[in-house]
């Protein structure tokens, strides 16, 4: 389970919960937003895949940790729009959130 600001703001701060049985340590976690994607004559266009920064990890429940993200810095990295976001733990992807960036 991963639950999201709804809006995130260029270079502001954003809270995502989430859930694991086997949490390992903040360098296993990854924030990644990927832009839905399209295809036409085999060419996926649009696909675009971000990491975003970690800034605070805590435990709130047995299995539920709360972090604090921070947002892109400019939209020249990502255009404001709709994303989804994936917590990404020990290489093992989340499902997504969809998350507007603004």
């Amino acid at each position: 389970m991963v639950a999201a600001s709804k809006v995130l703001e260029y270079a502001q701060l954003f809270s995502v919960i989430f859930t694991v049985a086997e949490y390992k340590t903040p360098d296993s976690l990854l924030f990644r937003i990927i832009a839905p994607s399209f295809s036409t004559h085999s060419f996926g266009m649009n696909q675009r895949m971000v990491v975003m920064k970690l800034t605070t990890v805590s435990r709130v429940t047995v299995y539920g940790y709360n972090t604090t993200v921070l947002g892109l810095s400019t939209a020249e990295i990502a255009p404001p729009k709709y994303f989804m976001l994936f917590v990404v733990h020990s290489g093992i992807p989340s499902p997504d959130t969809w998350v507007k960036l603004q």
